[in-house]
């Protein structure tokens, strides 16, 4: 059995995957890339694997076992019938350096990468045949329904004028592209530059909900769940979060593995919370690619153990 890893050498989701893997006996091939080296790669599509020509002496993580003797293009052209692979877009080396070329590359090398994961059928990856609606949280929230799930009340708008003074502070708004924090709507609007009454662009307008917060990860057949406690609405922002590793997964997960099994998932975290009249839990995102390093700690190694046998299964 072996696993490939790709992405960022500083990527810690990637270091406790490949510290699992190790332990559990799973040979590894290494293509984490450190931030200022890049490998030879060559492929033709649909000729075969591509070819690295990584040094064994230059790579960060080089290891008997890992790259070999005789350097990085040896070794994954002699293994290149890896069992499954586990690849994430590199967003840390952009985090420590924040020129527009380090973004660039990382998003380079992850579709390069993909590209020839995705056109090798014979190794496993997760969530191969994803629909392009898993990404998009307004339709994801509609099939959610559909799979069963509770959803809060949602607006798709840009119209201020919509929402009364009093319900700027029942209501959170959040981007509808992701990648900012959860806020009130009171904050999301004192931040937002106004023309006619009407922002640049729809956010996602939603009654705010309260604790228990509750993550739970689908791997596979495996699954787990989280208590996330925070005194923030987003516990992001602050990184005040205290996890808990819940000894059962709430029933939701059934409505959940039918959602992502519509969204051609086999891999992911969905988050809910709760509805302060009902105290139901409600569905709200669904993360196709989640961080799980602290998650997996937590859990004493549950969440990557069961990643890595996914992977690696015959």
């Amino acid at each position: 059995m072996t696993l490939l890893l790709a992405g960022g050498h500083q990527d810690p989701n990637l270091t406790v995957l490949a510290d699992a893997a190790q332990r559990m006996n799973v040979e590894i091939l290494d293509l984490r890339l450190s931030a200022n080296e890049s490998p030879a790669f060559c492929w033709s599509p649909g000729d075969g694997g591509p070819r690295f020509h990584y040094p064994s002496a230059q790579h960060p993580s080089a290891e008997p076992g890992i790259a070999g003797k005789t350097g990085f293009s040896e070794t994954i052209a002699r293994q290149i019938r890896a069992t499954g692979a586990f690849i994430r877009h590199d967003v840390f080396g952009g985090m420590q350096d924040p020129r527009p070329e380090v973004s660039t590359r990382a998003a380079g090398w992850y579709q390069t990468v993909m590209g020839w994961l995705l056109s090798e059928p014979r190794i496993r990856v997760f969530n191969r045949n994803i629909s392009s609606i898993a990404m998009n949280k307004p339709a994801s929230l509609v099939l959610a329904r559909e799979a069963g799930l509770r959803i809060p009340q949602t607006w798709v708008t840009n119209e201020v004028s919509k929402f009364s003074s009093e319900q700027l502070e029942q209501m959170i708004a959040k981007p509808v592209l992701g990648g900012d924090y959860c806020y009130s709507l009171a904050e999301a609007l004192a931040k937002t530059d106004l023309r006619n009454g009407l922002a640049a662009t729809p956010a996602i307008v939603q009654k705010k909900l309260i604790a228990p917060e509750i993550r739970i990860y689908v791997i596979g057949r495996s699954s787990f769940a989280f208590e996330v406690r925070s005194r923030s609405l987003d516990y992001r922002v602050n990184q005040d979060a205290e996890l808990i590793f819940l000894p059962e997964v709430p029933q939701e997960v059934a409505m959940l593995r039918k959602l992502m099994a519509q969204l051609g998932m086999d891999f992911g975290a969905a988050d809910f919370k709760t509805d302060s009249e009902t105290g139901q839990l409600v569905f709200l995102e669904l993360n196709t690619s989640p961080m799980f390093a602290r998650f997996d700690q937590i859990s004493g190694g549950k969440v990557c153990a069961a990643m890595v046998r996914e992977l690696t299964a015959a």
